[in-house]
């Protein structure tokens, strides 16, 4: 994973540049950096002690924060890659959720880097529905799956 994270190609002034989850310029955000890999995305993520919810395990909002804003830029990856080569500049290679489902299988813990991964499985003329797990280790913790829109510029 030698390119730049599809967050870091955002302009800057780039009003998601501040996202909680995602967002480059947010220095008490969680800031995570998704690649893609062919058509699908990945992510690592590594917990800091203050995202537990018990000791040792990592709290269910920043997992769903996680799985959130990665299952946004796998949509905006698989966008680039299929319609728009040019890049971010464009808004209608950006993209909202409109809904988000998360299944907490097993605890995750916060001791260890995290793998995010992110497919799309299904891509209409405005929306994307992505697929999106969460490893630690081996062991898959959490999965979820994301309705995708892009958004009006």
């Amino acid at each position: 994973m030698t390119e730049r994270p599809l967050q870091d190609r955002l302009p800057e002034g780039h009003g998601a540049r501040v996202c909680y989850g995602c967002g480059a310029d947010n220095a008490n955000g969680l800031r995570i950096k998704s690649h893609m890999e062919g058509e699908r995305a990945v992510c690592r993520f590594t917990p800091e002690p203050h995202h537990q919810a018990f000791p040792g395990i990592l709290n269910g909002g920043v997992i769903a924060t996680v799985l959130d804003c990665h299952a946004i830029w796998t949509a905006v990856g698989v966008h680039l890659l299929r319609h728009n080569p040019g890049g971010l500049e464009r808004s209608e290679a950006m993209f909202m959720t409109r809904k988000l489902t998360v299944e907490y299988l097993k605890p995750t813990p916060v001791d260890r880097e995290l793998l995010i991964r992110g497919r799309v499985t299904k891509e209409g003329e405005r929306s994307s529905v992505v697929e999106v797990e969460l490893y630690a280790g081996e062991k898959l913790t959490a999965r979820g799956e994301a309705l995708a829109v892009r958004a009006e510029g």
